[in-house]
């Protein structure tokens, strides 16, 4: 999972925005990253069979609607969905896989959904050892004896839920195969700054293989940082301080608590880029040209080019209780209860050598998709997405949301073979496929379908996975940042406790647990990776980076069922009532229901306030004055924009008036968007092309504002004399082209030119 939110990302979720559409983008995320009325529901409509409904849409409070929707959703089917989609691991590619999807096809077209089929690519993935020769790091004396060899596969711990001899494997997708044999050198998160911080302890981390601790960022980005720095490897283990932190007896950690335990061990990608590597901005079909490779996707460091294999912490332990060199910083220490020193050099002169596994191969993935037609505006789709695939059993990531979806697909068709509603526009179910290897299965579908889902997407609604039963977690477009804070509203809080503490619906335990800093009455709501796009999740607000359990062999039913989720799947339910209660408001709504003045509010009382505070801090004016003017013009424009986009939305109409004023309205309010992307990218990055939102260049679990102004600046701040005149002049030019864009969203607005 990518996007934790921003693990996740958000998300994840979902590679959308690289189309540069006007809707997406996951969450968020890549990775790192989930919500009560009580019904009885109706039976399911048969297999194979379709409800009968109208076609012509009827005036209907779609309050009420979706309050009826919500009271159908059923807990003991979602749980029933989890444990069908979790019987076995289920990588991308593999037969495993395939059942699940089947089960999800099934389940789609026995609630009813119209048109469900499968959107099938060839891609490059990448697997694991086979269990009889897994992936090794062993400590060697100096006669290159093996004085401690780690475990290379995790042990099972429920055996009735984990007995498959695959899943244990520890690895990472994507490491070249490969031995290496050398020191050892700690470099705590990995980040650039953390390697400054070594050498200035005279630590150079070349010829040498790097510790790093997961968390703080996405972990390609660390082995891209350790890899530019000359490591010749890399071990990556999760510490105990972030994921055991109530301490490692068997007591503290699973499966008597949701804590990592000794051998536990987090999979996923180091690949850097999202989708296929074969196929970079076009989609990966049979009869089209590759002209990516392996060979140029490690020259362009998009692939690694050194072995890299994950280790548990108990693992982890043998190696820190002989690492010699001098002591880390205090904020890189841990809770393994041993001295954390840099290294390089072990005691006595041992060695570490690491044996890497494993192999690349095309394989067919294949993403499902659905759908509840619109009464009025069929064309127009409100995306709610998930992905299918799983490192091991998924249960959190990310079957949860598999499950709940499904379930929400169920009820909604229910509802509507029961009244006379339709929603205005379409909703599209889908279920991607191959996700973790790098957001593949949705950014070939963004790519065969750029068009398309350009002038017709509305919204994109992702949940990744569970993480959590304390409180909603949400990365948000500005547009549709009120639309979400009244769905959470909505809906009823599934917690008894929080109830009895007089915070009676999901909105409010988000604003007691997540007020934001700078706007208290609201809550804190992260930025996506493209727009307009909600990406949200359940999380425990103790737990550090992302849940500690984060896709390793542990995640199965009895995790969710007996540590997480345990009133009856309560949590689960909360989910499926928000996602349905936000698709709702937007797919039904008499016009598109983006607040652009929200939008344009964030834009000035933020993102420019915050820009001209970076500019001014480089205290460097004479190389900053021409970037400040731009700005201070773009600023003059924003007022008047928000100005603009207050007038035009007083002008919103009921469902009652003409229909073609109404398409005409939502015309330009996707039109609005479709200014902030710009259709060339960025320099070096063609898939980047929001101006406003993108993945972080530094950390692809995060999203940044304005990526390609703040990189100028970062670049000035570093750059030797001779280079400031032309950054000069392109600090002025990527404000001035952020600028355009504002006012290509005001003539959007107006009736003529």
């Amino acid at each position: 999972m990518r996007a934790i939110i921003s693990y996740l990302v958000l998300a994840i979720g979902v590679a959308l925005a690289i189309a540069g559409s006007v809707m997406l983008g996951i969450g968020i995320s890549r990775s790192n990253s989930s919500k009560d009325c009580s019904s009885t529901s109706a039976p399911p409509s048969k297999a194979g069979t379709t409800p009968v409904f109208t076609t012509t849409h009827t005036v209907t409070d779609s309050k009420a609607i979706s309050q009826m929707i919500q009271s159908r959703i059923d807990p003991d089917r979602i749980k029933q969905n989890l444990r069908d989609f979790t019987k076995l691991p289920h990588m991308a590619g593999t037969d495993n896989n395939a059942k699940v999807r089947k089960s999800i096809v099934e389940k789609y077209i026995d609630a009813g959904l119209e048109n469900v089929h499968t959107v099938k690519y060839n891609v490059l993935l990448s697997y694991p050892p086979d269990a009889a020769n897994p992936n090794l790091m062993t400590i060697e004396d100096t006669d290159g004896k093996a004085i401690f060899t780690s475990e290379g596969i995790s042990p099972p711990i429920v055996l009735d839920e984990q007995s498959d001899k695959g899943a244990g494997i520890q690895w990472v997708a994507f490491s070249p195969s490969g031995t290496v044999v050398g020191d050892v050198v700690y470099c705590g998160f990995a980040t650039e700054k953390e390697f400054q911080i070594l050498q200035s302890h005279g630590i150079n981390v070349k010829n040498t293989i790097a510790l790093i601790r997961y968390g703080s960022m996405f972990r390609g980005d660390q082995v891209a940082t350790a890899q530019k720095y000359g490591a010749i490897g890399a071990i990556l283990y999760s510490d105990p301080a972030e994921v055991a932190p109530n301490g490692t007896a068997n007591g503290n950690v699973y499966a008597s608590t949701v804590y990592m335990p000794a051998h536990g061990v987090q999979r996923g990608t180091v690949i850097t880029q999202t989708g296929d590597v074969q196929s970079p901005l076009y989609p990966s079909k049979p009869n089209l040209w590759r002209a990516g490779s392996v060979e140029q996707a490690r020259k362009d460091g998009i692939l690694p080019s050194i072995p890299i294999m994950p280790i548990s912490y108990s693992s982890a332990k043998e190696l820190f209780s002989r690492l010699g060199g001098p002591a880390a910083p205090e904020a890189w220490k841990g809770g393994l209860n041993v001295p954390y020193n840099l290294g390089p050099r072990l005691t006595n002169g041992f060695k570490t050598r690491i044996s890497v596994g494993g192999h690349f191969e095309e394989r067919e993935i294949q993403n499902v998709i659905g759908y509840i037609k619109g009464a009025e505006e069929p064309e127009r789709y409100v995306i709610l997405g998930n992905h299918y695939d799983a490192w091991t059993y998924g249960a959190m990531d990310p079957n949860a949301g598999t499950a709940v979806l499904a379930e929400v697909a169920r009820a909604t068709v229910e509802v509507m073979s029961q009244t006379d509603w339709r929603p205005a526009r379409s909703i599209m179910f889908a279920a991607w496929d191959a996700e973790e290897y790098g957001l593949v299965g949705s950014t070939e579908f963004v790519e065969e379908f750029a068009e398309i889902l350009t002038r017709r997407a509305v919204a994109y609604i992702n949940q990744d996975c569970f993480k959590g039963n304390t409180t909603l977690y949400l990365q948000s477009s500005p547009s549709l940042q009120d639309q979400a804070i009244q769905a959470a509203k909505n809906v009823q809080n599934p917690k008894k406790d929080e109830i009895a503490a007089n915070r009676s619906t999901v909105y409010d335990t988000w604003l007691y647990n997540m007020k934001d800093p700078k706007y208290p009455d609201i809550p804190d709501i992260g930025i996506p990776m493209g727009v307009p796009s909600v990406n949200f999740a359940f999380i425990d607000m103790d737990k550090h980076h992302t849940y500690p359990l984060y896709h390793t062999l542990y995640e199965t039913p009895f995790t969710t069922e007996h540590l997480m989720d345990t009133d009856n799947f309560a949590m689960h339910r909360a989910m499926g009532q928000f996602w349905i209660e936000l698709a709702v408001q937007i797919a039904d709504a008499p016009t598109i229901p983006y607040s652009l003045t929200t939008l344009a509010a964030k834009i000035e009382r933020d993102y420019i306030t915050d820009l001209a505070g970076a500019i001014m801090s480089l205290d460097m004016t004479s190389y900053t004055d021409a970037g400040y003017k731009q700005l201070t013009q773009m600023a003059t424009t924003a007022q008047k924009l928000v100005d603009a986009c207050g007038l035009f939305e007083s002008f919103r109409v009921p469902r009652t008036e003409d229909v073609l004023f109404r398409s005409r309205y939502n015309d330009k309010l996707i039109n609005f968007e479709r200014c902030l992307v710009n259709p060339r990218g960025v320099p070096g990055d063609p898939a980047a092309r929001h101006l406003l939102f993108s993945v972080s260049k530094s950390d692809s679990y995060s999203s940044s504002v304005m990526q390609q102004v703040y990189k100028v600046l970062n670049d000035m701040a570093s750059a030797p004399i001779e280079e400031l005149p032309s950054l000069r002049d392109e600090l002025a030019n990527q404000i001035s082209i952020v600028h355009n864009s504002l006012l290509c969203a005001m003539n959007v607005l107006a009736d003529e030119i």
